[in-house]
């Protein structure tokens, strides 16, 4: 995980990471999130849930970055909960998808929550700090985050949990027309 973490951060800073766009099925990655992540949910004594909206179909962006963002919000909520449930939701909204990681883990204060996307940071929480990281998570979250031009917006209470939502807009313009591909 961290090797990945730095090679990825490495190639964010560097300028080297490209957003390749494609059309993403959202019903099949919240399922193969779901999937994946369920078993070390379960393993903790924790329901992981996962909601696709009605009209939620597909999404024009980086499947690989949207994986990985969500991964990373999944993963953390996992390792901050020790009791109830992590869900994981996503929504057609007006010009892309909206997608959301609540949790009922330990919560992030208020100062904590200023700083929590910044390189290296590590909460003082005695609880935060029984778990090992690097700090580089959410950092290399929010870096992919702002190639992807989403949003990530954060509501936490300590000892209440936290929901990270991203909004990912729909990339449609940089996919190239396959129908002038066609006609050439």
């Amino acid at each position: 995980g961290m090797i990945n973490d730095l090679s990825t951060l490495s190639r964010a800073e560097r300028g080297k990471l490209e957003v390749e766009v494609e059309t993403i099925d959202i019903p099949a990655l919240m399922s193969e999130l779901a999937d994946n992540y369920r078993p070390e949910a379960e393993a903790k004594g924790l329901a992981l849930t996962s909601k696709v909206g009605a009209d939620t179909h597909e999404l024009h962006s980086s499947k690989l970055y949207v994986r990985e963002v969500l991964q990373n919000f999944i993963t953390n909520a996992i390792k901050y909960t020790d009791h109830g449930s992590v869900m994981i939701d996503a929504e057609a909204v007006e010009r892309g998808i909206r997608f959301t990681v609540s949790d009922t883990g330990i919560g992030i204060s208020k100062a904590d929550q200023e700083r929590v996307f910044d390189k290296f940071f590590r909460s003082e929480d005695f609880r935060t700090r029984k778990a090992n990281g690097t700090g580089l998570g959410l950092y290399v979250t929010m870096k992919l985050a702002r190639m992807l031009h989403a949003d990530i917006d954060l509501s936490s209470e300590l000892n209440q949990g936290s929901t990270f939502t991203i909004f990912i807009p729909n990339l449609q313009d940089q996919i190239p027309d396959q129908k002038a591909k066609q006609s050439e």
